[in-house]
C-alpha cells in the first residue's frame, strides 16, 4: 500500500505544480484522483495520530486532495470517529434586541478549543474543512449529542448532518421531540404555549425528522409536533400574511422572515 499512496501523492503534488504554475500567490489547487486500492489519508490540521484514527476512502472512489495531499472530501471505507466543525467565529452570532423583545442569547458563542466528535457511517461522502473537521457527513447511530455551547445540545439520529461555517448545525435528522425557536420567534412569544409549558418563541418539532437551521440555530425547516399558530401567506391574496394553524405532521419551510413558503402534511 505504502508504494500506491506514494505515488497518490507524488501525482497530486506534480498536478498542483501544473496547476499553479510557480506562482507562490496563487490560490491553493485541489486534485481530485482515483483510489487504486483502500486508502488511510488524513485530513488537513492533524498534529498527531494513531493509524484506527486516520480515516480510511474507499478503493475505486474519488477523492479530493489539497496542494498537501490532505484528503478534503471522499467516502469511506469504514465507520470512523471523527472531529466535527467547532467554527472560526462564534462572537460573531451577536444577539439582537428590541425594546418589547428580551435579549435573544444566542445559543453558540463560546470560544477557544474544543474536541466534538461523531461517528460517521462506511460507504458514505464526507467532507472536511481547510482545518481538517467534517462540515458534511453520515452519521451512525442514533441518539448522539452535539454540544452547542456549554449548557445547551442536541440529541441527533443516524442520518446525513451539515454544519454552518461558525460550527452550528445546519442540517440533521432530530433524535427526539425537541423545542426549537423557528425563524422570527420574537412575534411567537405567547401563541403556542401549551400543557403547562411556557416557552416564548418555541415550537415543539418531531423527532425522527430532518430539520434545516440558520447560523443562529433558529429552525428553516422542520416537521411540527402539535397544531401550531404561525406566520403564513393568504392562498387568496399571495401578499397578505396572517398567522394560522398549521396541523401536526406538518412539514413547514420559512423564509427569512419566519413566515412559512412552504407546508406539506407528511
Amino acid at each position: 500500500m505504502g508504494a500506491v499512496f506514494s505515488r497518490v501523492l507524488t501525482g497530486a503534488a506534480l498536478a498542483v505544480l501544473l496547476v499553479l504554475g510557480g506562482n507562490a500567490g496563487a490560490e491553493a489547487a485541489q486534485v481530485a484522483m482515483t483510489l487504486a486500492e483502500n486508502t488511510r489519508i488524513t485530513p488537513p490540521g492533524v498534529i498527531v495520530a494513531m493509524r484506527g484514527e486516520i480515516p480510511m476512502f474507499k478503493k475505486g472512489t474519488t477523492v479530493t486532495l489539497n496542494e498537501y495531499g490532505e484528503v478534503l472530501e471522499g467516502t469511506l471505507a469504514e465507520g470512523i470517529s471523527l472531529p466535527y466543525e467547532t467554527g472560526k467565529a462564534q462572537e460573531a452570532v451577536k444577539p439582537s434586541y428590541t425594546p418589547t423583545v428580551p435579549m435573544y442569547v444566542p445559543m453558540y458563542i463560546e470560544t477557544g478549543p474544543r474536541y466534538r466528535v461523531l461517528r460517521f457511517k462506511g460507504d458514505t461522502r464526507i467532507v472536511f474543512n481547510d482545518r481538517g473537521e467534517v462540515v458534511f457527513g453520515t452519521i451512525d447511530g442514533a441518539n448522539q449529542s452535539i454540544m452547542l455551547n456549554y449548557s445547551n445540545h442536541i440529541s441527533v439520529a443516524d442520518g446525513e448532518i451539515s454544519f454552518h461555517r461558525n460550527g452550528m448545525l445546519a442540517s440533521c435528522t432530530l433524535n427526539d421531540d425537541s423545542y426549537l425557536r423557528p425563524v422570527g420567534w420574537q412575534e411567537l412569544l405567547k401563541d403556542n404555549f401549551r400543557d403547562g409549558t411556557a416557552c416564548p418563541g418555541y415550537v415543539e418539532f418531531v423527532g425522527r425528522k430532518p430539520v434545516k437551521l440558520n447560523e443562529k440555530g433558529e429552525v428553516l425547516m422542520g416537521t411540527l409536533h402539535n397544531d401550531t399558530k404561525l406566520p403564513g401567506f393568504n392562498k387568496f391574496a399571495s401578499d397578505v400574511i396572517a398567522k394560522k394553524v398549521y396541523e401536526a405532521g406538518t412539514e413547514v419551510e420559512f423564509d427569512g422572515k419566519g413566515v412559512v413558503v412552504k407546508a406539506t402534511k407528511k
